[in-house]
């Protein structure tokens, strides 16, 4: 068996643990909320760090946060226009669904695996310009299109959200720390790197408690339209940038694996704080790990992402 295919099956194995777990009772699915909080606070933020005061700094680099924004912000408006003829409770969620990635909570542990830190390094970096799309462009297109505003001056509300979150600090702090090369004390980096590589196995089995496909009939057809568009769009620029950019095979690799990742978990928090339908928000985040993790499995076979 090929190194990717141990990664991915070795993956599936403990992603059905996750799942037996939380069908047999040992874990609520009400728990996997406080297991998510506890990594983005933790591991996830600890892993993004380290990648980040590791990785070679290079101009090349920055192409990867301006394609994820680019492409993110086409596919928010793109989805804006396709479902403005759906009642209110719907347009939000099926246009906030249309764009955006999850990647810590589902790529990292995979893409570790099969291309260890050179891969980490170009997903944290399209990660970066991910996280303006989750949680600047999702968020407010969310808002506006919702009749349950939040209350106060709503830039100050989204800006305080972005940069509250962990991840993404440790992400700034690390780049930080790198361009200045300022070294990290031996105990320090121990405590920090023996966290982070607990981050795998937990996404992984946090990844099978959140599994779930239970979703009223009347919904399929909208998260069928949805996840079509991101699949269809996300493989068609992903080839195409594969095919005629003149980046490293490894960095293309990265952007086509980059751009058919599921739909970020933001989604359900956004659903439910802006009064959505919570129920299709979870199916578009469900729907889209299983087809995003089969069709991962899928293109690292055929484009030998591995061995070249």
């Amino acid at each position: 068996m090929s190194s990717s295919n141990v990664v991915f099956g070795s993956a599936l194995v403990v992603i059905t643990i996750g799942y037996l777990l939380k069908s047999a009772g040992f874990i609520q699915a009400h728990d996997a909320k406080s297991v998510s909080k506890f990594l983005m606070h933790t591991t996830f933020p600890a892993l993004v760090f380290t990648t980040m005061t590791h990785i070679d700094l290079s101009a090349d680099l920055m192409w990867l946060p301006l394609i994820a924004m680019s492409f993110g912000m086409v596919s928010s408006y793109i989805g804006f226009l396709m479902f403005k003829k759906e009642p209110s409770e719907y347009r939000g969620i099926l246009t906030m669904g249309s764009a955006g990635w999850n990647l810590g909570l589902f790529a990292y542990p995979l893409i570790e695996g099969i291309w260890g830190w050179a891969g980490l390094t170009y997903a944290i970096m399209f990660d970066l310009g991910n996280s303006v799309i989750n949680f600047m462009v999702n968020y407010g297109m969310g808002t506006y299109l919702s009749a349950e505003k939040p209350k106060g001056n709503i830039y100050k509300h989204i800006l305080k959200r972005i940069f509250s979150l962990p991840p993404l600090l440790a992400m700034l702090l690390g780049l930080a720390m790198n361009m200045g090369h300022i070294q990290i004390p031996v105990l320090a980096s121990e405590i920090i790197d023996t966290i982070a590589k607990g981050n795998k196995p937990m996404v992984l089995l946090l990844m099978g408690i959140y599994f779930s496909v239970r979703l009223p009939k009347r919904s399929y057809l909208k998260v069928f339209q949805v996840l079509s568009f991101r699949y269809a769009f996300g493989l068609s620029i992903g080839l195409l940038l594969y095919y005629t950019t003149p980046f490293a095979f490894e960095y293309r690799n990265m952007i086509l694996i980059c751009l058919v990742l599921p739909a970020g978990m933001t989604l359900i928090t956004y659903a439910d704080e802006l009064n959505f339908d919570t129920g299709i928000a979870a199916a578009l985040v469900n729907f889209s790990m299983l087809i995003s993790f089969a069709l991962m499995w899928l293109l690292v076979g055929i484009f030998q992402m591995t061995t070249h």
